[in-house]
């Protein structure tokens, strides 16, 4: 027998013992009764019983039909009537309070058990189910996703709050109506129209791409769409959309940031160099481009010192802007590093660029109320020259126009068949030097710090750099040799001199008890080494050959090489970890495509690329993504290191979010290794 407590609401106190006794032969507790309305409703607040047996007709200031209602909706408590009536107009009354039961005096036992047995269950079930409705309720009304139910007419039968807004329309207005007339889809890269799905089984886990949705507002969203079936009864097809719209815009701000100048707004160099290499492949005059142009702001210096960096700042978005004018609707501009220039077009050269010349000559440059006299420098280079590659093009731009500007500058001047193939001749020239720098050993090895800033951050480490010292003592920078080994297929006898002097540099700052030698070393592979199926050779025998302690180097490669080699990558780290070295991924979100490649490539750390650092004291979407970058390392059990920290404030930022290590000049600037 169950013990459910019960509770009695009867003005004949024979029948109220009579009920108290059977009620309790049968195993029921009877926690209270009263004869009065106005007293039951108090008692059975205090009492809280499962269920009350109550007499339709009972003194007080309201009847039995009310009170059953009043429990029922305040206190959840549920009736069943006792009622000698049968009056039909009594019986729909009674119906408002939802009783669980009618029981007809007289009452007999059997009946009575009944009764009480089969109200208590439906009470539990329908308890039970108003609880799974209100959860499922609660889910649909509280995630971020829209969801529209459509039955089997593909009408609507129920919309969310997210689906509200989505559609711009209320669940009650959306009832019953045709999704087709509340919104329209189509492709987000191409633009076709998509169907607005209905109610069908075949649409089960439908998942197409990218969609821009429009609603009957005229509001539009990106989202993502999903489509399930319901196999149960009522057989309702179950659309979700997924808002993605900031998404986009924040993937559409970093594709942006990864392919034009921050500052000015033009191309990057490493975008110029694609669009280049395309211009080229298309054939110049064919392709619609004829003629790059190459410009430099004369005395650009002067301004900066003069006036600091916000004037030299001001000016070269000045020019930019007439760059864009120069480019024509069809045209591309870029801005190579500092005050250099190159738009590339299909007008007139001559005529734009003699505009442009003159367009500066007569707009002074205005700065803190004084005006300053600019001109500069333009070099024409025709595409249809016999120009193998990107690289050798803006070689010979990059010469004219510094030629231009040594002899004066305020002019241009066109490239000559002469100057095209000395161009040529300074590639072969630098690939010289680096087979000598090789054989004569010129290469020096330079370190940079990298320091700890977190807790959970290991050893401090340096990275190990190269150089080139000619004998005339000067020092050239990897910037100005490193593109040109990489794309002439030099850079792997580089890794390899620079594995083997960095392994004994470390064996010799050991035995000298040197405090460096107490850091992680890092070394920089390019992506030629990485697909050498030699290399893994190497690295095993120049560590036995120097004695040296593989747990004491890092070998980095970059996220792009990494991906676009992903094969050879993952074999590579994982022969070389079973030896004990460690890996970084270098230059991490610089491509910020999907991350699955990650699960491939065990590394140990994420070197951050230093675009987002070196900004984010100014930036709040690199900010933000330095932080997302530094919460997915952690997530991932990776330490994350921050390269370009050029300052105090962004070494705070890197610390306070939850970067391991630091490295740029706001640590230490790079110097020669002892």
């Amino acid at each position: 027998m169950s013990n459910e407590r019960i509770f009695l609401v009867e003005d004949e106190p024979i029948i109220v013992q009579d009920l108290r006794r059977r009620l309790e032969h049968l195993g029921y507790s009877v926690v209270g009764s009263s004869d009065n309305t106005d007293q039951a409703l108090s008692a059975i607040k205090r009492s809280k019983p499962d269920v009350v047996l109550m007499d339709i007709v009972v003194p007080g200031s309201m009847d039995g039909i009310d009170l059953a209602i009043k429990i029922r909706w305040e206190e959840n408590i549920p009736s069943i009537f006792l009622t000698a009536h049968t009056d039909e107009a009594l019986v729909a009354r009674a119906k408002e309070a939802e009783p669980l039961g009618y029981l007809l005096k007289p009452i007999r036992e059997r009946e009575l058990a009944t009764v009480i047995e089969v109200s208590l269950y439906k009470n539990f079930a329908e308890t039970k189910i108003r609880k799974n409705e209100e959860l499922f309720s609660a889910i649909l009304n509280s995630t971020s996703d829209a969801i529209i139910v459509l039955n089997r007419a593909s009408e609507i039968v129920f919309i969310n709050p997210e689906a509200e807004t989505l559609l711009g329309i209320s669940d009650l207005e959306a009832r019953d109506g045709a999704l087709e007339n509340l919104l329209t889809l189509s492709d987000l890269e191409t633009g076709e129209p998509f169907p607005v799905p209905g109610y069908s089984r075949e649409l089960t886990a439908l998942r197409p791409g990218k969609l821009r949705l429009s609603n009957r507002i005229g509001k539009s969203y990106v989202v993502e769409m999903s489509v399930t079936h319901d196999a149960g009864e009522h057989n309702h097809s179950i659309l979700s959309f997924r808002d993605i719209s900031r998404l986009h815009e924040i993937s559409d701000d970093l594709k942006y940031q990864t392919t034009h100048d921050q500052l000015t707004g033009l191309l990057n160099r490493n975008e110029f160099a694609l669009r280049m290499t395309e211009a080229l492949r298309e054939g110049g005059p064919e392709g619609g481009f004829t003629h790059a142009v190459f410009v430099d702001i004369d005395h650009f210096k002067l301004i900066n010192d003069a006036c600091g960096t916000d004037a030299g700042d001001a000016l070269l978005v000045k020019t930019a802007q007439l760059l864009r004018r120069l480019c024509g609707s069809r045209g591309f501009a870029s801005r190579l590093g500092g005050d250099d220039f190159v738009a590339v077009t299909h007008e007139d050269p001559e005529k734009t660029v003699r505009e442009l010349l003159e367009t500066i000559r007569a707009e002074a440059f205005d700065w803190m109320g004084k005006s300053y006299p600019i001109t500069v420098s333009a070099g024409i280079v025709s595409l249809a020259k016999n120009f193998r590659n990107e690289h050798e093009l803006m070689l010979a731009g990059t010469n004219l126009v510094h030629q231009v500007h040594a002899s004066g500058g305020n002019r241009y001047e066109f490239l000559e068949d002469g100057q095209a193939n000395r161009s040529a001749i300074t590639v072969s020239e630098w690939i010289s030097l680096i087979h000598e720098a090789l054989h004569k050993n010129q290469f020096r090895l330079y370190y940079q710090p990298i320091e700890p800033l977190s807790e959970r951050a290991g050893d401090a480490k340096i990275e190990i750099l190269i150089r080139i010292r000619r004998t005339d003592g000067a020092i050239l920078m990897p910037g100005e040799f490193v593109h040109i080994a990489e794309r002439y297929g030099v850079m792997p006898q580089v890794d390899r001199w620079v594995i083997d002097r960095a392994f004994a540099a470390w064996k010799r700052l050991t035995v000298e008890k040197s405090p460096l030698a107490s850091r992680i070393f890092s070394l920089n592979l390019s992506g030629a080494s990485l697909v050498d199926e030699s290399i893994i050779s190497f690295i095993v025998e120049k560590a036995e050959e120097h004695l040296i302690d593989p747990a004491r180097f890092c070998i980095e490669i970059t996220e792009t090489n990494a991906i676009h080699n992903l094969t050879s990558a993952s074999r590579f780290i994982y022969i070389l970890k079973e030896r004990g070295f460690k890996f970084a991924l270098d230059d991490f979100g610089s491509g910020f495509s999907s991350f699955n490649y990650l699960k491939n490539l065990p590394v140990d750390y994420l070197k951050i690329d230093g675009s987002f650092i070196r900004n984010m004291d100014r930036d709040p979407i690199d900010f933000t993504m330095v932080e997302a970058m530094s919460s997915m390392g952690r997530i991932l059990g990776l330490e994350t290191i921050g390269e370009y920290a050029k300052n105090g404030e962004i070494i705070g930022m890197l610390r306070n979010i939850g970067v391991d290590y630091a490295q740029g000049y706001g640590i230490a600037e790079p110097r020669p290794l002892p």
